[in-house]
């Protein structure tokens, strides 16, 4: 991407028709999907939360960035600034919990806002159970699938766990890359410079012979994708009504303006009863 190109998803994802939070009176816990995700799907957005109601009565919802890609190219300045906006949020409302699907959100809420709880998607469907419909929906698919392990969570065995043991009630068949969980390579994305983050995307898609890869990061989902992987979100197999009637096994690449327009779109619904 470039520092510009990070500069510039900053400043946009800081302008308020990209970060807005919708909330009730008696909201404490909220859900961040985070801007990949956001940028991705908004029909996967609204079936996570509309699952998430069903189990958490004073649920809200925030489309904010976390601004870890002002880290990302030590913008510290930027990122103190914007994070302090998402910071105040969520202690003007009093929000006890926030319950993520992005694991550089995870990581970055966690260790910004420690009074916050911070809770990662993947471990409260493991708590909550998926959908009965969906129990062993792809054991009888060809498809195995090798996990991308997030680099941003390195070390969280409870997320590990969490994925692993949803793909298990799914029936869904997979292995391992060599270097996974706490040792996993990072998926690429991390690199500012477009010419090592090619070259990462390579060498870790090289590092399996499986077509198929299956992450829990967005991120990591486009990564795989650009390095010539079929790659898919554990997420689809949830809430992608085309993969959960087995129509596809892997996402299309997008382009950048179709993510902002999709992230407008998700911002800018009517309401999130």
């Amino acid at each position: 991407m470039g520092k510009l190109s990070f500069k510039f998803h900053q400043v946009n994802s800081n302008n308020k028709i990209f970060k807005k939070t919708f909330l009730t009176h008696d909201s404490h816990v909220v859900f961040m999907p985070g801007c990949s995700l956001s940028g991705y799907r908004q029909d996967i957005i609204i079936k996570i939360y509309e699952y998430l109601k069903k189990h958490i009565d004073d649920l809200g919802i925030s489309l904010s960035c976390c601004y870890k890609p002002s880290i990302m190219i030590k913008d510290y300045d930027s990122f103190n600034k914007y994070y302090k906006t998402l910071d105040n949020m969520l202690k003007d409302n009093n929000i006890k919990e926030v319950i993520t699907a992005c694991p550089n959100c995870y990581k970055t809420i966690k260790e910004n806002s420690k009074n916050i709880k911070v809770t990662f998607l993947l471990e409260v469907i493991k708590e909550k159970g998926i959908d009965k419909e969906l129990l062993n929906n792809y054991i009888d698919i060809e498809q195995i699938f090798t996990i991308q392990d997030s680099c941003a969570i390195r070390g969280n065995e409870s997320i590990y766990e969490s994925c692993r043991f949803i793909l298990d009630q799914l029936g869904i068949k997979y292995i391992e890359f060599e270097k996974n969980k706490t040792k996993s390579n990072c998926c690429g994305s991390i690199f500012v410079d477009d010419k090592k983050r090619l070259e990462q995307i390579k060498r870790r898609c090289e590092q399996t012979d499986c077509d198929n890869i299956i992450s829990y990061c967005e991120t990591c989902a486009k990564s795989m994708l650009e390095g010539g992987k079929d790659s898919i979100h554990i997420l689809d197999l949830l809430f992608n009504e085309d993969v959960i009637n087995k129509k596809m096994f892997t996402q299309k690449k997008i382009s950048s303006f179709k993510t902002w327009e999709n992230r407008y779109k998700i911002n800018n619904r009517r309401n999130y009863e």
